[in-house]
Formats: structure tokens, sequence, C-alpha cells
């Protein structure tokens, strides 16, 4: 039978500022999306019968309701052909991490699905649909570097000076990013900053003085392991230190010689992986 492997990119936020709240229940938002080179491995099989998913080591992943078998559905309603596929999905960045896994595991499956299956859809077409699974589900089928504006799902490439590598640090839980939304909803009013993601990259072809998270201090407050984190990396060096996305992740960004100690030190307590930038999206073999 037919196979198809891919690898699905993690990311990071290297900036995320949040507008406003839409009557939609989303928020606007402007962000800098980073792929990275941390990615999970889809292997996709044409199969007959009903499509099913195996996460080893992940049983809970493996419902109906997990993005990877949504992606399934979502194209064979989109196409009307019967899309009988086993998936295999082995699970290497961080679940509920603010790394965006489960839309680039997402993403991964509608590229896989479209290669597989031969289907005519464009990748305008795909990240059309992808948005209605996830906002930056899109984010994922281009990779690299990129200012996302709306919801996350308008996008522009851009081009950053970004050779440093990432010390991603997680202390073992999901958050909730609806709950840290609500929370960060309590007090936002609603007005535009005077200045634009765009007026911070002015002039600008690294990330120096982008690292910007409106939802870290919200999130230290509802889950303080965040806020230690933060902590614990700023006191031995590593200044250029941000939660990623609605958390509980915060990475660091810096040469091997300052990542190393850390991260076999002091931040040894919590799930540690020094990755590296990542200039493209999803790949298959």
């Amino acid at each position: 039978m037919k196979t198809v492997r891919v690898k699905a990119p993690a990311k990071i936020n290297l900036f995320l500022r949040v507008l406003r709240r839409r009557s939609d229940g989303y928020h606007d938002i402007e962000t800098i999306f980073q792929a990275l080179t941390l990615h999970d491995e889809l292997v996709l099989r044409a199969a007959s019968g009903k499509s099913s998913l195996a996460v080893p080591g992940h049983p809970e992943l493996e419902h109906e309701d997990n993005l990877v078998l949504k992606a399934v559905s979502l194209l064979e309603r989109e196409t009307g052909h019967k899309l009988s596929v086993e998936i295999r999905l082995k699970k290497n960045i961080p679940i509920g991490g603010g790394l965006g896994g489960g839309s680039s595991d997402c993403a991964a499956t509608m590229l896989a699905l479209r290669k597989l299956f031969n289907l005519d859809l464009s990748d305008d077409a795909l990240a059309k649909l992808g948005r209605s699974l996830g906002a930056d589900v899109p984010f994922f089928l281009i990779g690299g570097t990129a200012v996302a504006e709306g919801i996350g799902e308008l996008l522009t490439p851009v081009d950053l000076v970004f050779d440093h590598q990432v010390l991603l640090v997680n202390p073992g839980f999901p958050v909730s990013t609806a709950r840290v939304y609500a929370e960060f909803s309590r007090t936002l009013t609603g007005k535009n900053s005077e200045s634009t993601v765009w007026d911070v990259l002015k002039g600008r072809s690294g990330f120096e003085d982008l690292l910007e998270n409106d939802l870290q201090r919200v999130a230290e407050g509802l889950y303080p392991v965040i806020g230690e984190i933060a902590s614990v990396l700023r006191m031995h060096g590593l200044k250029r230190s941000l939660m990623s996305g609605s958390g509980p992740t915060v990475f660091a960004l810096a040469e091997p010689a300052l990542l190393e100690p850390v991260r076999n030190g002091p931040a040894a307590r919590w799930n540690c992986m020094v990755t590296e930038p990542w200039h493209r999206g999803i790949t298959m073999d």
C-alpha cells in the first residue's frame, strides 16, 4: 500500500500582541511565528474501512476530535471522496505547550492526504480549509518566519537574521489556551497599540528587541511555574527569553555555549530540549 511520511515542525512566537476580542469569540492578534527543527512525525498509509489514528505513548490523543482525524473528515467532505487512511503519529512536540503541535500535525495531514490520494486542491485551498480547523494551521503550510495578523491566519513571510539556537523549557503539563485568553480579556481595552508589529520590525533585520508576549503575565498568574522558569533563565544569563503562545513553554535564544549549562543545570528539573530555527514548513518523504 502507498505510504507518505511527513514531518510537522513546532513553532514559537517571537512576538505576540492581542488587540481585541471579536464577536465570534476569537481575538485579533499580531504575532511573529518562527518554525523550529523540532517536529512530530506522521506516517499515512492508504487503507480500507474507517480511518484510524495511532499515537504511541499517548492513547488520550487517539480520538475523533483530534485535529488529524478532523482534517481527514474535512477533506472527505470537500472532495466528495472517501479517504480511508491509517495514521501513525509520533509526538515529539510537547502537547498543549504553546508550540503549535496539534495545528502542525493537522496541516501535515492535509498535505499528506493531497499527495497520497492525488487530490485536486491548491495550496490556497488547503490554507482556507485549514483555517476552519485552527487559526495557525495555514502557517505550517509555509513555515519559516512570518508575521500573522487577524486571528493568526493572515500571513506575510519575513526575513529575519535568526542564527541562534533555541532552548525550550516545558513544565510538563498542558495549559488551556481558552482559559488564558479569557483571563486576559478581562483587562483588554480593545484599543489598538500606537505601534504595530510592522513598526516594531521596521529597520530591523534580526530578532533583537522583538520579544514580547501580551499573554505571559496572565499565564504566569494562572500557572506560577511559568514565571519561575522565566526567572531561572534570566538569572542564569539567558535574557532573550519569552513564553511561546499561551504557554506554558518558555524559550531562550542564545549560542550553544550559553544554553547547554542552563539546560543541564538549573532548568534540568523541567522538560528541556534544544532546537534550531527552521526556514521551511512541513516536509514529506
